[in-house]
């Protein structure tokens, strides 16, 4: 992947629906579905009664007694809802010998990883923390590794972080359960990673042990002891909210979650290739998953995941492009590929401007006209835009740039809110776009090869 123009921030292609995830493949649901939300098998799991089976030596006419194979699987559900209750209980009240009660007492492991988890979980801040679980797996290769009892499970985390998530999200994880002396424990919590959607048992909290710093309207997670690094970060990261405030009209008032770990993977984030050379990547969080209520899912906003070898120069220019995007991430996600990072950058090249004055943003203006435009045939399309070798960063720049000039930059903003939310295919994105601007994105394109700037 060729990095981003200057600055840098590009993002990593984003996996998912729309534009933050549409490498995603949805998850099939088998098994009975997804079920209802969590808070709602919260309510009702604490509700209800324990299921007493009782086999009549005489059943009524028209009843049968419920099998014991029917029975023993409404036990391990039980079972298993009551595990995720006590979990989650367990975080809420600051319990780790209630976390950790459920384990498999001969898994050193496990029970380490665990307690780092937890210690994560506790340090995060969460307003709200659930789990439930969604659909039955099989894995053949977990049975013979566990035994005959092994039941797999996906689950759905829903959590809200303190004074970051605005609604609460969802998260996937996968648990592998045996029985033992009548008891149901968790054995694993990987075996079903590869069949989870992208980035998912990938979180922050999942991967080592971490320290938060905080400020408003900011959390930096970073490496415990790596205090130095979260201190600076957070001072960037307030200065790329400014930037973001006063550059772009949206009345955002939502926070920031920046993952600055010594991790190539994070989320859905990948860093791990070598020609990688980009900065940063802003992932978005779910309030409901892809294939969950509906196929492309409902997303609540975004987290920034910094390329763990790009942590020394993080500053607040790079930050204010990614920070647009977490301030525009819960407006949909349908707006073309272009108007998202060019929008990104319009911000941070006019944090550049208000430090350096207007010449360097010329300088790159010129640059992109005479080297880039030439490179295209039109504006840069959502398909292959992030292997493009194009400075596909600076048309789209340049494309912005050209209809805040045209119309003004609230004018923008309301065209970019309204793809967002409606640019579901070309045709809405046209007429939305001739609707707003008087053009397409073809007749766009025509105007910007004329394009000459204002100096």
């Amino acid at each position: 992947m060729p990095p981003s123009a200057a600055p840098p921030g590009a993002q990593v292609p984003p996996h998912g629906p729309r534009r933050w995830l549409g490498l995603i493949v949805v998850v099939a649901l088998v098994s009975g579905g997804v079920g209802y939300a969590v808070h709602d098998r919260e309510r009702d799991a604490r509700a209800r009664p324990v299921p007493s089976v009782t086999v009549s030596a005489q059943p009524t006419q028209g009843t049968r007694p419920p099998s014991k194979t029917a029975a023993a699987v409404a036990a391990r559900r039980l079972a298993v809802d009551t595990f995720l209750l006590r979990r989650a209980k367990a975080v809420r009240t600051v319990d780790e010998r209630l976390f950790l009660q459920d384990l498999d007492p001969a898994n050193v492991k496990l029970r380490q990883e665990q307690k780092i988890l937890f210690a994560n979980l506790v340090e995060l801040g969460l307003d709200e923390i659930g789990y439930s679980q969604a659909e039955e797996r099989f894995d053949q290769v977990a049975v013979k590794e566990h035994g005959s009892s092994t039941y797999l499970v996906r689950v759905l985390m829903r959590y809200q972080i303190h004074q970051v998530d605005l609604t609460p999200v969802t998260t996937e994880l996968g648990y592998t359960f045996v029985q033992r002396a009548g008891r149901w424990i968790l054995v694993d919590d990987t075996d079903l990673d590869d069949d989870l959607g992208p980035g998912a048992h990938q979180e922050v909290w999942d991967l080592g042990r971490f320290e938060v710093h905080r400020a408003p309207r900011v959390l930096v997670v970073v490496e415990k002891g790596d205090t130095r690094r979260g201190r600076a970060i957070v001072t960037e990261a307030r200065e790329a909210l400014v930037q973001v405030t006063t550059y772009w009209p949206r009345k955002w008032r939502g926070s920031v979650l920046i993952a600055a770990l010594d991790e190539a993977e994070i989320r859905d984030a990948r860093f791990a290739d070598e020609d990688i050379e980009s900065a940063a990547s802003a992932g978005s969080t779910f309030s409901s998953l892809p294939g969950e209520d509906t196929a492309d899912g409902t997303v609540a906003g975004a987290y920034i995941v910094i390329n763990p070898k790009e942590r020394d120069r993080i500053d607040e220019i790079l930050l204010s492009h990614e920070v647009t995007h977490v301030a525009t991430a819960d407006l949909g996600g349908y707006e073309p590929l272009w108007l998202a990072e060019g929008a990104a950058e319009y911000v941070s090249w006019r944090g550049i401007e208000a430090i350096s004055g207007p010449g360097d943003v010329a300088e790159w203006e010129q640059e992109v006209i005479d080297e880039a435009l030439p490179l295209l045939q039109a504006l840069p399309s959502d398909l292959g835009f992030y292997s493009n070798n194009a400075d596909v960063y600076g048309v789209s720049w340049l494309a912005v740039r050209f209809l805040v000039q045209r119309l003004g930059l609230t004018a923008v903003a309301e065209l970019y809110e309204d793809l967002a939310r409606h640019g579901t295919d070309q045709a809405a994105r046209d007429r939305i776009l001739l609707t707003r601007t008087g053009f397409t994105e073809a007749t766009l394109w025509i105007y910007l090869k004329e394009y000459e700037p204002q100096r």
